[in-house]
Formats: structure tokens, sequence, C-alpha cells
């Protein structure tokens, strides 16, 4: 890949600086245009799931550009104008979830830009221990037109990745370590050097003493005050067992194959070894669609355990990743009170609608996640489970787990804290934001409060279906906060609005977004709707049209599996390795109701028809598609089939589909499960050419 030689992005530095809860980073890319043509050059990259953008600067040699926050079309005007006027244009936008897309427009021949991103990021510490995940890759996700577009390399990639933390020296550390990456601990600062940028890097930092309630605060222009409120909560747990209902949502899409699949399938046994008798349970896995271990939720017991168990070990990765469909059904079914665990990569791009219904419809369920992958899609699996008023935990690559489920299940035990509320006394509030739905025994419950003085106290109070518990913060404990608090504050007013949007997929909803548009503006802080925006104006003009080069990624690591597992299991369709006493289900309409999901026996293995016309077939398939090449493809795909049937030569032809798919097809995850899906069914002679071509091709 001679063009890779050639790529400007040289070299991504990630600086941060801890204190307590709370953090100030900073990424620093720096691009330099080694071709002999003008460039403009794009890279996606992720920023933390709990981030706050606060600043965008580019320098050019000694000069300093401060980047601006419109909203994204008055920036895309104003990058097009500088483009067109021979100035050069930097902008940034977010696409999708926590994914962020870099434009640099116009970098001149042997011209070096260093771009700077700036954010404020909160840790949650939990059992005494801050984990910090910070993201380095967008890996592919199903449904996801922003990594649809994207493209992956397997160690051809030249520019890496330096990672230092200096943490604050009044944190009393008992121990630092990292299960991603090799580490170097000095004084005080945490350093990884050269890094491939294939995987999060996960730091463990274990706090020596035990952390309590606090408050902190920050003076508005206003002369108003933001308060951040974190309640440390410690409720002596009633020991006596009340039966529960589990419910097992397990994913199992192609890019759960491998070491992922492995580790959720040991989540999922030892979490059953948890259950008690007088529990029930029930599983459910999905691809394309999902599965059922039983048609009715099951009395836990040894025997019914040993089933499971079997179940569990025989499944296989496969499929896409229609998550919306398996957590509906388990949300709707089994009864009103359940705890619904969902084990997943999170690599899917309609977060924000699964987070949505779950947020309308979890009712007195509670729904907790377990993230497993060293890329894994945090912030969406992170809103997921706070729509079910539950909490997520992520599991990275040979991570001892055992810790993690048991810290899930005395989450468990106090899921019935329904009523929460934040009394003010006398303080005059003016507006209050919860950042959970669900309080926790030992884990920080946050609020933030706008208020007009600090005059007095703030107790929290809960109330279970037994008894009642109240925590107090005093307001001679506040402490002044150095980091800008007030945009930690109007994040969350994003995020508040965002909530609106997603249980109302079907409105316009203008009035929330231009909302988002106005606080972004107003606070300098990134958006979906928004971008960041800065116009060098050049005395020499670049009159040239640019060459584009689309900045190429690293594949996530364990691609190599996740592309062969692909290949094999990417078809609309159960094998028949299943047992006969699961029950399948057809992914419906997202927004269908429970009576959409029939279940059935496992189907037979497919069969192979003729198809009449091939214009209905690009209709059926390839709703969705504008591609000029589709029609052509099931032509030729059609004409190998049939010169195959008659014993014709038939090599040629093959070599021209085998290399489309190749090419074309296989780096979008839905085409090829589509392609595929259709030709396993309509010329299945050509189907399994392919599936041996690719496979002998390491695809």
């Amino acid at each position: 890949m001679e063009d890779l030689e050639k790529l400007s992005l040289k070299n991504i530095d990630i600086k941060g600086h801890v204190i307590g809860k709370f953090s100030a980073f900073s990424i620093c890319q720096e691009y330099t245009n080694d071709t002999d043509a003008v460039l403009e050059v794009t890279y996606t990259f992720p920023i933390s799931a709990t981030a706050t953008v606060t600043g965008f600067t580019a320098k050019i040699g000694d000069k300093i550009i401060i980047g601006k926050v419109e909203a994204k079309e008055e920036a895309q005007k104003k990058y097009e104008k500088a483009m067109l006027k021979g100035d050069s244009a930097y902008m940034m936008t977010n696409d999708e979830s926590n994914i962020f897309r870099m434009n640099i427009g116009k970098i001149a021949v042997g011209e070096t830009v260093v771009v700077t991103v700036d954010y404020i990021d909160n840790f949650e510490i939990v059992d005494n221990q801050i984990r910090m995940l910070i993201p380095t890759l967008v890996p592919p996700r199903y449904k996801s037109d922003v990594t649809d577009k994207l493209a992956y390399a397997k160690n051809e990639i030249e520019y890496r990745g330096n990672v230092t933390i200096r943490l604050d020296k009044d944190l009393k550390i008992d121990d630092i370590a990292s299960k991603t990456h090799s580490i170097k601990l000095e004084n005080n600062t945490v350093s990884a050097k050269d890094i491939k940028l294939d995987k999060d890097f996960v730091l463990d930092v274990k706090l020596a003493a035990q952390s309590f309630s606090k408050g902190y605060y920050r003076k508005l222009p206003n002369g108003k005050k933001i308060v951040y409120l974190s309640f440390f909560p410690d409720i002596e747990n009633d020991t006596k067992h009340a039966p529960k209902n589990y419910i097992f949502v397990v994913d199992i899409s192609g890019s759960m194959g491998g070491y992922k699949l492995e580790q959720t399938k040991e989540a999922v046994l030892k979490c059953l070894k948890q259950l008690r008798e007088g529990d029930k349970f029930n599983i459910i896995i999905f691809e394309s669609r999902f599965e059922l271990f039983s048609k009715e939720i099951m009395e836990f017991n040894t025997e019914n355990f040993e089933k499971a168990k079997k179940y569990v070990k025989s499944i296989d990765a496969r499929g896409g990743t229609e998550m919306f469909s398996a957590l509906r059904a388990a949300i709707e079914q089994f009864g009103n009170e359940k705890i619904i665990f969902l084990f997943t990569d999170g690599d899917v791009g309609n977060e924000h609608e699964i987070a949505g219904y779950a947020r309308q419809h979890i009712g007195k369920s509670s729904l907790f996640v377990f993230g497993i992958d060293s890329t894994v899609n945090k912030k969406g699996l992170q809103a997921i489970a706070d729509a079910g008023r539950g909490k997520a935990e992520f599991i990275v690559r040979d991570e001892q787990i055992k810790e993690i489920i048991v810290r899930q299940f005395a989450r468990v035990s106090l899921s019935n804290l329904f009523e929460i509320s934040l009394i003010s006394k006398s303080n005059k509030v003016t507006d209050k934001i919860e950042k959970q739905r669900a309080l926790f025994n030992h884990e920080f419950y946050d609020v933030l409060v706008e208020v007009e003085a600090i005059n007095d106290d703030f107790e929290l109070q809960c109330v279970s279906e037994t008894q009642s518990h109240s925590f107090v913060l005093q307001k001679d404990t506040f402490e002044p906060l150095e980091l800008p608090l007030d945009k930690i504050y109007a994040s969350e007013q994003i995020r508040r609005a965002e909530k609106y949007i997603e249980t109302r997929p079907f409105d316009e909803n203008k009035g929330y977004k231009e909302q988002i548009v106005e606080i972004a503006v107003a606070y300098q802080i990134d958006s979906k709707y928004t971008a960041f925006i800065a116009v060098n104006e050049r005395d020499e003009k670049l009159t040239d049209i640019p060459a584009l080069q689309d900045t190429v990624l690293e594949s996530p690591t364990g691609w190599d599996m996740m592309k062969s597992r692909n290949v094999l299991f990417c078809m609309r369709s159960m094998p028949a390795m299943m047992s006969n006493d699961a029950y399948y289900c057809d992914a419906p309409d997202v927004m269908g109701s429970a009576d959409d999901m029939e279940c059935l026996p496992s189907p037979p293995p497919a069969k192979s028809y003729k198809r009449k016309s091939v214009t209905g077939a690009i209709q059926n398939i390839f709703k969705k598609s504008n591609d000029d090449d589709i029609e052509e493809i099931i032509k030729k795909i059609e004409a190998c089939e049939e010169a195959i049937n008659k014993n014709e030569p038939h090599d040629a032809l093959f070599d021209e589909i085998l290399e489309y798919i190749k090419t074309d097809i296989v780096p979008h995850p839905k085409r090829y499960a589509k392609l595929m899906s259709w030709a396993r069914e309509k010329a299945q002679n050509v189907y399994d050419l392919i599936v041996k071509g690719l496979i002998s091709h390491d695809f």
C-alpha cells in the first residue's frame, strides 16, 4: 500500500492532568504534507464517552488560530468559502456518539499543521478505584453510516500515539496498573510511548483512602453558582434473599468472534452461578435475529443450570448486530420486574434509539451492561445502561472478571431504590440535573445544580419498598473547582436535551436541536449539531484544487479473527448447530409491537431457489442502495450460477465477482450481509465458492 507511506497524519499525543474525579486532557494531532500536491485531509477518531470538548486550536509554524463553535451548517459554509478563496480551514465535527471527524483543508506542500483538541472529563470511583478509558480507535459499528465509510489497514499504519497522564499530588494512590499497555510511572506521571492505535488505553488507579461525599462549586459571570454534588451512600444491605427474574441478553454477532465471545461465555456462566434457589432466568442470544434459550422463563436449579451451561458453550459468532429487537423482547416479556444483563461489544450505530426505548419502557426492571472489548463503544453502552436504570461495566482482554460480576450483582440487590430526591433546603435552585437514574451502594451519585447562592446544606433522600435513607452534604465542606465546571454543566444540559430527542424518534425535534446549538455556542463546547471551525487567511493563496486524503485507520486488535468470522456467519440465517429446544425470532421493524415477535422452532438449512427477477431482488435486498454496480454484480452471480449448473466455463467470471466482493462489499458489513444472504438462497454454488475464496485470501 504505497499511498500509506505518504499519509499526512504523523503523530498523536494525548496528555492529561487528573484532579480527583475530574481531569483536563488535550489531543495533539500533527499533519505534514510530504506529497507534491496541496492536500485536504480527513481523520476520524474517538474522544472519551464522558468528555466535554472545550477548545480547538490549529498551529501553523508560529501562527496559532483559535477555533470557534458554530452551528454545523454555518461552519461548513465558512470552511468551503475559505477553501475557494485559497485560504486554509480546519473543522471538527461530532458525527456519531463519541466519534469525531477532523477536516484539515489545504495543507501546502511541505507544511505542518498541529491541531489541539482540549476536553474535560470526570471519572467514576468504584470500589475505591478510578478506571480511565481513553479511546484511541473508532471500530466498525453495525448500522453506522459513519464507520461504513472508513478504511482500515493492519500493521501498515505509520502514525503512532503517546499517552501522558499527570496525577495530582494530593491523590492518595495505592497502586497504578494498565491491563492494555506497558506503562512507565515517574513523579506521579504515567506514560505510554509509541503505542499502536488499535485498542483503547485503560488505566486503573487504586486509591489508598476511601472516598466520601463531596461538593464542588464555581461562580458564574451572572453571579450564580454551579454546584457539583457527589453523594456517597452507605446503606446496610438486607441479608434476606428476595427471588428475582434474570434475563441474559448475549451478543453473538460477527464482531464478537474470538476472545470476546469466549470472555462473554465465561461471564454469562459466572453470572448464572450467582443465582440462588427461587430465582428464574432465561437467555436471549442475538445477531441478525434473536433466539430464546427457552420459550418460558425457567426455575434456577442444577438441571436447568447444566442445560444453560451446555447451550452457552455451544454458541458461536455470526451475523449482524440487531440489538434493538433482542432488548425489546427482554424488556417486554417475562414479567414487569426483572434484572436484564446485556453482554456486547456495543458496535452498533443506533444506540440512541435503543436508549430512548429503554428509558420509556424499562418500568420497574433494571438493565445492566457488560462491555466486552478493547475498543468498546463506551458512550453508547453507558447511555443504554443509564436509560435502563442500571450500570455499565467494561471487561478488557484477559481481565479477571469475577470481581466485576460480583460488583454488578451487589448493585442488583439495591436496584429497587426507585424514589430518589434532592432536598435543597433554603438553597434557591434554578436548575437541577441528575447524572444517573439509579443509586447504588458505595458508589457516587452525582447531581449538578444551579443556585442563586449556597445558603444551606443539601440532602439526598431515597426510598425502597421497606425503608428510607438520607445523606447530607454540608455547605461548609464545599470546595471551589479550578476546572470550568460551568462547561460541564452546559454539557449535561445538552445531554438532557438529547434524551428528549431519543424518546421522540419520529418527531422533527427542531426546538430541542436549536437549544442544543444555543448552549454549545454560548459555552463553546461540542455537540452533534455544531462544529469547531478555524480559518487560516493566507497571504499567498493556494488556488489549486486539493487532493483529498482520508486517513486510513489501524485495524482493531483481533481484526483478522473478526473478518474470518464475518465471512462464515454474516448471513441472515441460523445454523444447524442450534438446539431444537431453542426458539428464534426474526428481528421485526424496530418500532413494531411485541406481538410481531413470533417465536418458532429453529429453521432447517437454507435451500437453493431460482429467482424470477433481477430488478425485484435489487428492490427487496438493496432498498437503500443507489449503487449502479449492484445490478451488474447480481447479473454476474446469476450468470456464474447458470454456467456452473450447465458445467460450462466460469472461472474468469467468478474471479471478477470475487474481486468486486473483496474490494467493494466486504468493507461494508450491511451490504455484505445482504448480498451473501441473497446469494445463499438464490445462487448456492456461487455462494460456496465466494466463502472458500474469501477464506483462502485471508478475508
